[in-house]
């Protein structure tokens, strides 16, 4: 319970401060530079056994060195699947280091966010997402992002 609490602690302060992160003099890769146009990315989920459960589009702007944020549009496209908020649309906010990246599909909530964490590799983002609560990890798969524009 204690390990559940510190990782939902960190995950959380992760994806909502972006003082925590020094500028690596990188833009995100296949994007503008900060303050450019938004890139819109093919969003696919997949559950933890592998098994493709959302769909959908993200769309991602840089303000800064180090922030993001943008819209996303998901839905799930298998019935019964524990996959947290990330079923229809809202907004995120997110923060960059050099190749990495963190998202929260639903920064202000204080429970119940699915958070992002992954790698950016030219025109392709992937990694994990995590469905966090107040119990800790809920659910837990793969993601990919692929720049569509």
């Amino acid at each position: 319970m204690r390990l559940r609490l510190m990782l939902l602690i960190t995950l959380l302060a992760l994806s909502l401060s972006s003082d925590a992160c020094k500028d690596s003099g990188d833009t995100l890769v296949g994007s503008p530079p900060p303050g450019g146009s938004p890139v819109k990315w093919s969003y696919r989920g997949y559950n933890s056994k592998g098994s493709l459960i959302v769909i959908g589009k993200v769309v991602l702007a840089q303000i800064d060195s180090t922030t993001i944020n943008g819209t996303w549009d998901l839905e799930g496209i298998t019935a019964g699947e524990q996959v947290g908020p990330q079923l229809g649309t809202g907004k995120l906010t997110g923060m960059i280091q050099g190749t990495s990246i963190s998202m929260n599909l639903n920064p202000g909530w204080a429970d119940n966010n699915v958070v992002l964490s992954g790698t950016i590799e030219k025109d392709r983002i992937s990694g994990k997402w995590t469905w966090i609560t107040f119990v800790g990890p809920t659910a837990e798969g793969t993601f990919e992002a692929i720049k569509t524009s």
